[in-house]
């Protein structure tokens, strides 16, 4: 999806650019990131890499190093590293009217978009930000404890439910209805389906609920920014969630 949505910013901004997706395998990261930073005027980096990638720039943005991950790198004499998830995530909750300011909120899922959940929730003003884990690690909970003691914010930050598997939900069918009750906001960084069973529950309770292509759409203008070196009108994400047509 990201071809699209860069190549729609790139029509409304009139800059003459092109954008493509590469491809590397394990073995050949470390080669392919090197080519990438010789040839290209940045690049953005996906999963599995956006931890493998620190250690091969030259400096790392204070806040991409605060969460621990880089999905945005500017080349240059300086090959730099950024996160632009945060602002992503941010915009997504904003747009759908789903506000943490002092409530608990729960995020499912222990991996990296899971720190990029948990740092924005805290930036947002959240209570309490509590992960869940299907093995939870110190300062984390399980899932029977999120069934015992959930209110407020849910956020999921596992694949369950991405496509091609789009009947998965996070969360078992027995425990559903009881959070979604006690629930305020559910938000689900999955973006392919565009509706996932946990959003759709959501919105069968009235809880405002959102999926993740207006964080995909809203992460990439925010790494536009980095690139062309100027900021992108504030109303170009929303615009371009409607001309899109990919929510």
């Amino acid at each position: 999806m990201s071809v699209p949505i860069h190549e729609a910013i790139f029509r409304h901004m009139g800059i003459e650019a092109d954008y493509r997706l590469v491809e590397l395998s394990r073995e050949g990261f470390r080669q392919g990131v090197a080519e990438l930073m010789q040839s290209m005027d940045g690049f953005n980096v996906t999963i599995p890499y956006k931890q493998d990638v620190i250690p091969l720039l030259h400096s790392i943005d204070p806040a991409a190093r605060a969460i621990g991950a880089v999905n945005t790198v500017l080349t240059g004499d300086s090959c730099r590293g950024f996160n632009t998830d945060v602002s992503g995530f941010t915009t997504m909750l904003r747009m759908h009217g789903i506000s943490p300011e002092g409530r608990p909120c729960y995020v499912l899922g222990g991996g990296g978009t899971s720190r990029t959940a948990c740092t924005a929730l805290r930036q947002m003003g959240a209570s309490r930000v509590t992960v869940v884990s299907r093995q939870p690690a110190e300062g984390q909970i399980g899932y029977d404890q999120l069934t015992e003691e959930f209110s407020g914010i849910l956020v999921n930050t596992t694949p369950a439910g991405m496509w091609p598997r789009v009947d998965g939900c996070p969360v078992s069918a027995d425990a559903l209805p009881s959070i979604l009750r006690r629930a305020e906001g559910v938000a689900d960084v999955i973006y392919n389906p565009p509706e996932t069973v946990l959003t759709a529950a959501a919105k069968k309770y009235d809880v405002p609920a959102c999926t993740g292509m207006s964080m995909l759409i809203a992460q990439a203008v925010e790494a536009e920014s980095i690139w062309q070196g100027f900021p992108m009108p504030e109303d170009l994400t929303p615009t371009l969630v409607k001309e899109l047509n990919l929510l």
